[in-house]
């Protein structure tokens, strides 16, 4: 298995190709540039969120939970409505359920090398970043997507490179871990079933006739509202 730093080069190898691409071909702002060489960097080490020990978890889940309140905190509020007591409550909610919630559930559930060792993770996670990026349009989604799925796809490859050792220094060999990153499916019916069926909820959400847009704004109101109660 590569070791983290390994991964983390990936994926700025990665985040920087999809970075030239989008200002090359969609004229990307600085700002947009840096949010796909992001993805692409978050994509390098995303697939060893299944690793109850080391870097990754602790720093995926740190990051997220700073990405994902702030992408959202344009849905749930207006400026007029944003206090500081809106703030805290709302980026401290975010906080604990993504940080002890979310990940006990990750730690639990999941083995290393398993679902999240795959290309369906990977076309997962890929499908998430489009959604969460289609409200700054089609082109920005799209290379996002891109950018954070062959993020995942260069974690898996470098994994198994990393599985062929040389004996005598010229022969090479596989080791037991050969095969069990760069795989379709993992052991365990349930796990492959909620995988499909994430795919499958994703795919009809972007293409549907559904407006993604209009039913993020509903679902963020829904937050807003749950944050928006106030204790008698």
């Amino acid at each position: 298995m590569a070791n983290f730093k390994t991964h983390v080069n990936g994926g700025i190898v990665i985040g920087t190709a999809f970075v030239g691409i989008g200002i090359f071909f969609f004229d990307l702002n600085m700002v947009q540039s840096f949010a796909i060489f992001t993805m692409g960097v978050l994509g390098g080490i995303l697939p060893d969120l299944d690793s109850n020990s080391g870097k990754p978890l602790p720093i995926i889940s740190g990051l997220v939970s700073v990405l994902i309140p702030l992408l959202l905190l344009g849905k749930v509020g207006t400026i007029n409505s944003i206090s500081p007591e809106f703030l805290i409550s709302y980026f401290i909610i975010f906080y604990v359920i993504l940080n002890y919630v979310v990940c006990g559930v990750i730690k639990k559930f999941t083995v290393h090398r398993g679902i999240m060792h795959s290309i369906p993770f990977s076309f997962l996670v890929a499908e998430f970043a489009y959604i969460l990026f289609i409200s700054s349009g089609k082109n920005m989604a799209t290379i996002a997507a891109f950018a954070i799925f062959f993020g995942c796809i260069i974690h898996l490859v470098l994994d198994e490179l990393n599985s062929i050792k040389f004996k005598f220094g010229f022969i090479p060999t596989l080791s037991r871990s050969s095969g069990t990153a760069f795989k379709l499916y993992t052991k365990g019916f349930l796990t492959n079933f909620f995988i499909l069926c994430a795919i499958i909820a994703t795919t009809w959400l972007i293409f549907s006739h559904f407006n993604v847009q209009n039913i993020m704004t509903y679902g963020h109101s829904i937050v807003e509202n749950i944050l928006s109660i106030k204790l008698l």
